[in-house]
C-alpha cells in the first residue's frame, strides 16, 4: 500500500511538471534544454577523465610561459660602456670616445665586424680626429678616399664622421670578402691597396699595429 501511494504521488508530480513544461514560453524551454545538455556533457567528460586518470594515456602539456625580458644591454648603456673602455685603453677623451663608440658599434653590427677591430682602425688612421686628412686625399676618422669609395658606400658626405666610419667598415668588410675572410690580408689592402706589391712590408706592419691595439682594448680591465 505504501509503495502504491508513493508511485501515485510521483505520477501526479510528473503530470504537474509536464503541464508546467508545456505552458512555458518556447524560448525558456530551449534555454533549459541547452543548460541540461551542457551539464550532461560536463558530467560525461568528468567521468572519462576520472576513469583514465593521469597515467592512462594523457600527456601533460605545459602552457607557454611569457618570454623573459631580453638580457642584452640597452643600447645607450652599451655605447657608454664601450666608450669608457676606449677612453681608458687608448687615452681618448671620454666625451669623444663615447661619441665615436655609437658610430663604431653600429657600423660593426652592420658589417659583422669586431667593434674592437674597427675602433683600433680608427685609432691607427686618425687618432679619433673627425677632420683628419692625409696627403693622398683620404679623409675623416677612417681615412676613406672619396674618389674611390664614395659611390661604393652610397655616401654623399664622407666628411661626416658617422658616414665616414660606416663607409670605412663597409670597405673593410668588402676587402675581407676579397681576401677569403683573411683579416690580415684585408687590413693590408685597406692600408696599401689590394694589388700593391711594393709596400707589402708596410701593409703587414699596419695590420700588426691594429692587432696590437685590438688586443689592448679587449684585455683592458674595467
Amino acid at each position: 500500500m505504501l509503495t502504491r501511494n508513493v508511485n501515485t504521488g510521483l505520477a501526479q508530480r510528473l503530470r504537474r511538471l509536464s503541464r508546467g513544461w508545456r505552458v512555458m514560453p518556447r524560448a525558456v524551454r530551449i534555454l533549459v534544454r541547452l543548460q541540461l545538455s551542457l551539464i550532461a556533457g560536463l558530467f560525461a567528460t568528468a567521468l572519462v577523465v576520472s576513469e583514465l586518470g593521469p597515467d592512462k594515456g594523457f600527456e601533460t602539456i605545459a602552457f607557454a610561459l611569457p618570454a623573459t625580458e631580453s638580457e642584452s644591454m640597452p643600447w645607450q648603456s652599451e655605447v657608454d660602456a664601450f666608450g669608457h673602455k676606449v677612453s681608458q685603453a687608448f687615452g681618448v677623451k671620454r666625451q669623444t670616445a663615447t661619441e665615436f663608440a655609437g658610430w663604431i658599434l653600429e657600423a660593426s653590427e652592420r658589417q659583422h665586424l669586431d667593434p674592437e677591430l674597427l675602433a683600433s682602425l680608427v685609432l691607427t688612421e686618425s687618432s679619433f680626429r673627425k677632420n683628419a686628412r692625409s696627403h693622398v686625399g683620404a679623409i675623416g676618422p677612417a681615412q676613406v678616399r672619396p674618389e674611390f669609395w664614395s659611390g661604393f658606400c652610397g655616401s654623399k658626405n664622407l666628411h661626416d664622421p658617422a658616414e665616414n666610419i660606416y663607409c670605412g667598415a663597409q670597405v673593410l668588410s668588402h676587402l675581407r670578402e676579397r681576401c677569403d675572410d683573411n683579416e690580415a690580408c684585408a687590413l693590408q689592402a685597406y692600408n696599401v691597396g689590394m694589388y700593391d706589391r711594393k709596400n707589402v712590408a708596410a701593409g703587414r706592419r699596419y695590420a700588426s699595429k691594429i692587432d696590437r691595439y685590438r688586443t689592448q682594448l679587449r684585455d683592458f680591465p674595467l
